[in-house]
């Protein structure tokens, strides 16, 4: 049977990222946004078509928020980039869907997230040529 140091030492630094994601850390959930969302906005860019990035803003802030919630579920990389995927893909087709083509609703960050981590995320997202970044 493995030593614990030996298996911590196995844990590569992404993988201890979702670790501590899965144990429930603000602080991991907001290095992983960070490093995903830009690709997630582009994709819902991309499915969208949408000239000016706000609905594809929110459909991946949801996506992002929805893995919050679900943190507990995902234990590897690979599992939270398939699901950010697929929930993105599959916000963006409900939106297309012609009966949900109503205006945008706005997005409802979680409670569970501290404010001054909100504000960073926001803070990030709304600022000036993101999109030229």
């Amino acid at each position: 049977m493995p030593e614990f140091d030996d298996v911590f030492n196995d844990i590569g630094e992404q993988d201890l990222s979702v670790l501590h994601l899965q144990l429930g850390s603000p602080e991991a959930f907001k290095v992983l946004f960070f490093q995903y969302y830009p690709e997630y906005l582009s994709f819902a860019v991309m499915c969208l078509r949408d000239q000016d990035h706000l609905v594809a803003r929110n459909v991946t802030l949801e996506a992002f928020f929805l893995l919050w919630e679900r943190h507990i579920d995902f234990d590897r990389e690979k599992t939270i980039k398939a699901f950010l995927y697929l929930a993105v893909r599959n916000k963006c087709l409900h939106y297309l869907s012609p009966r949900s083509r109503a205006d945008c609703p706005p997005v409802l960050p979680p409670s569970s997230l501290p404010q001054d981590m909100l504000r960073d995320i926001f803070d990030y997202i709304d600022r000036p040529n993101f999109f030229a970044c």
